[in-house]
């Protein structure tokens, strides 16, 4: 048999082993139930016999973030003095 035959078996059982010390590990199985949680919740929905997360029942069901927000707010004010209608109209002059 050829030293290439051998070598490649030498990387086989290399691999092997470290397969199985992956395996062994209880985090790489954690890690994969997260995930598998993960994905089920997105394809399927959240399981309602789970006692919610702290904070989950006062979470905002649509999140949008602090800067979507001012983005938002920022068009808008764009457009209303585009259209001669600044939001904060105030008749005091400005403070130096």
């Amino acid at each position: 048999m050829s030293p290439l035959w051998y070598a490649l078996r030498l990387i086989q059982a290399f691999e092997d082993r470290i397969i199985e010390s992956i395996l062994r590990q209880p985090g790489f199985h954690r890690a994969v139930g997260r995930i598998h949680r993960a994905i089920h919740e997105k394809q399927h929905g959240r399981n309602p016999h789970e006692p919610l997360a702290p904070g989950e029942a006062t979470a905002d069901p649509n999140p949008s973030s602090r800067a979507d927000g001012f983005f938002k707010h920022f068009l808008s004010e764009l457009k209303n003095q585009a259209r001669g209608k600044p939001s904060d109209i105030s008749d005091k002059p400005p403070t130096k």
